[in-house]
């Protein structure tokens, strides 16, 4: 037959013995030093022992109140968490989480994340608002989106902000271009180069003007767009040719319809983030999402230093 403790005596008496004072505790536990008291005294009835040694000046744990406590601060963790987990589970029925995702993540990362995510709460509600890494670094500052996804100038996570993946640009070539079977591009021609790649008002475009600055030589597109798949048609088809992550052309490149060239000497590397407000807590959903993201993204950018 079961016979528990009872978990309020048991995290007033980690209290006491945290505070080394019943009167301490009492004050920290919002309580009446009696109230505290009384509960240390029904404890220690229940458990047929003396767990404190007392005299006028201090109170100490004894050998069973030392062991009581290792076990009792564990327990009293525990029921703590679960609380807050439970608490967090009977919302998730009608919990919303909005999501702001670059063009690149609403295709190859959230799909993956979110099956994962509502395999597990399929009452969740998502809203995902897309647009380029500046916008959605945007509609995170005017708390239109709970968390954001995207490539961002970040090498380092924070608080408020988990690095997910990073992957490495590279040139793609129809397999009929000059450079085609080269081993590194020739920088002295990328004027002449017909160059297709994301849209200007992106961090995407940004950071790959500055490599190329750094070489002086800077871009001027052919044609900009921030989809992939529409890069990729337009350089099978010889039209120019694109800058794109290496894993996103992998298929293509195995298939022999595309080429892949180091833009330099340097690789390029961009960082993938998700990030959130700092001025408040992921709730629970949102950090499980947050984790099952990583896990997606380092899958997806798996091929990145192919």
């Amino acid at each position: 037959m079961h016979n528990p403790l009872d978990s309020r005596q048991l995290a007033n008496f980690c209290e006491i013995a945290d505070a080394k004072s019943i009167r301490k505790a009492a004050k920290n536990l919002n309580l009446t030093t009696s109230a505290v008291s009384h509960s240390l005294k029904r404890l220690e009835e229940d458990l047929g022992c003396k767990l404190f040694e007392r005299d006028t000046r201090s109170i100490t744990l004894t050998y069973a109140g030392q062991r009581l406590y290792g076990l009792a601060n564990e327990l009293v963790g525990t029921l703590t968490k679960a609380r807050y987990l439970v608490s967090q589970w009977g919302e998730i029925h009608q919990k919303t989480i909005r999501i702001g995702a670059s063009p690149v993540a609403c295709q190859h990362i959230l799909p993956m994340a979110l099956r994962e995510l509502k395999e597990s709460f399929p009452g969740m509600n998502i809203q995902i608002l897309a647009g380029t890494s500046y916008q959605i670094a945007e509609y995170l500052s005017e708390n239109k989106v709970d968390l954001a996804i995207y490539p961002a100038n970040e090498s380092e996570n924070h608080r408020h902000r988990t690095i997910i993946g990073t992957d490495t640009l590279h040139f793609i070539l129809n397999p009929h271009h000059p450079w085609a079977g080269l081993k590194q591009a020739k920088l002295e021609e990328i004027q002449a180069q017909r160059i297709i790649m994301t849209e200007s008002k992106s961090y995407t475009f940004d950071l790959i003007n500055s490599y190329f600055r750094a070489y002086k030589q800077p871009l001027n597109p052919f044609i900009e767009i921030s989809n992939e798949e529409v890069i990729k048609r337009l350089v099978e088809l010889d039209i120019g040719i694109g800058i794109l992550p290496h894993w996103a052309i992998k298929n293509e490149v195995a298939n022999g319809t595309l080429v892949s060239l180091p833009l330099g000497r340097k690789k390029l590397v961009r960082h993938w983030i998700v990030a959130h407000a700092a001025t408040r807590d992921l709730s629970f959903a949102e950090s499980l999402l947050v984790g099952v993201t990583q896990n997606v993204a380092q899958n997806v950018l798996a091929h990145a230093a192919d």
